[in-house]
């Protein structure tokens, strides 16, 4: 995707995923580097302004000097989020069968018991199947890169890029339980 949040949300709008601005991570909080107004949030609207219009998304994310402009953020709904632990995660992207079919793969900060942990995100269609407590909430953001969240990188480990669609939860599963048995 993007190398700037402009790049990033436009990208998302051609695939029909919703989106909202977001704040940058300065110091120890977040900016709008268009307001310059200081938050305590990286999403800078309530999900209910999200934007599926390229103009739209024009219009919120102008780009300033040097090519700064705010984060994108995708709104689940119409796409589904399930955090999966870092490295057995990468066992499943590298196995024969994930590549010839990906789904796009987010490494980000996921807060557990009060600590920023680092998970491996997958974008899906759906979340059949899958366990909920792995799976984010209906209308909840997704940060993309090349968001910072409290200090923490965003960044890809599949980039929409390589990927056709988006994989069901239930072939999600699948994966996961072959990973589990060394069948992937």
């Amino acid at each position: 995707m993007g190398s700037n949040g402009l790049e990033t949300a436009l990208e998302c709008v051609a695939r029909g995923w919703p989106v909202l601005p977001g704040a940058l991570w300065v110091g120890d909080t977040y900016v709008d580097p268009v307001t310059n107004f200081d938050g305590d949030s990286l999403a800078l609207c309530s999900v209910d302004r999200a934007v599926l219009d390229p103009d739209e998304v024009r219009r919120m994310w102008p780009v300033l000097g040097e090519g700064v402009t705010r984060s994108a953020l995708a709104v689940l709904g119409t796409i589904v989020a399930v955090a999966v632990e870092p490295e057995r995660a990468r066992r499943v992207v590298e196995s024969e069968r994930f590549r010839a079919s990906p789904t796009p793969v987010v490494m980000m900060p996921v807060p557990l018991v009060g600590l920023m942990i680092e998970h491996a995100v997958f974008v899906l269609s759906s979340s059949d199947g899958l366990d909920d407590e792995l799976v984010f909430p209906p209308n909840a953001t997704l940060p993309l890169p090349p968001a910072v969240v409290e200090g923490y990188e965003v960044r890809w480990l599949v980039p929409p890029a390589r990927c056709d669609g988006l994989m069901a939860g239930q072939e999600l599963v699948r994966f996961l339980a072959g990973e589990a048995t060394g069948r992937n």
